[in-house]
């Protein structure tokens, strides 16, 4: 795991099977000692989900969420070792997650450097270069890119 700032945390290369270990392990992040909240947030981002597909571009989810329990705001970009084949009806091979984590009553100015990343999301091109770099340090100079821009 590299923590590139304060709000960017990555994950490259991590061996998650399927969708409830990924939300297992993204509760675990939010409260890693408190296992009725970490169940609570698995809820959420199973209600998220309920509401709609998470796909942005093929072989990538952003799952998200804005919770109290949050203690705070991230962008968390897990990268997976192998393709979770099947994750929903139409989310299928998903190579890379993109999970942003908003706590509730978050400040503007955090708020404002999360729109503008997820507005970068837009842009194909940067999907794929995430999607498709072989090492964790390419991955870390890709985030870095679209922070100064």
């Amino acid at each position: 795991m590299m923590d590139i700032n304060s709000i960017y945390q990555v994950y490259f290369n991590y061996s998650l099977q399927n969708k409830d270990e990924v939300y297992s392990f993204i509760s675990q992040l939010v409260s890693p000692h408190d296992f009725t909240q970490r169940r609570i947030v698995v809820d959420l981002l199973n209600k998220r989900d309920k509401v709609g597909s998470t796909l942005i571009a093929k072989h990538i989810l952003l799952p998200h969420i804005e919770s109290s329990l949050i203690n705070k705001s991230q962008i968390i970009f897990l990268r997976l070792a192998h393709p979770i084949e099947s994750w929903g009806d139409r989310e299928k091979d998903i190579r890379l997650l993109i999970i942003i984590l908003l706590k509730r009553n978050e400040t503007q100015q955090v708020k404002r450097k999360i729109s503008l990343f997820t507005q970068a999301l837009a842009n194909e091109e940067y999907l794929n270069e995430l999607l498709n770099v072989e090492e964790e340090v390419g991955f870390d100079k890709i985030i870095k890119k679209i922070q100064e821009e």
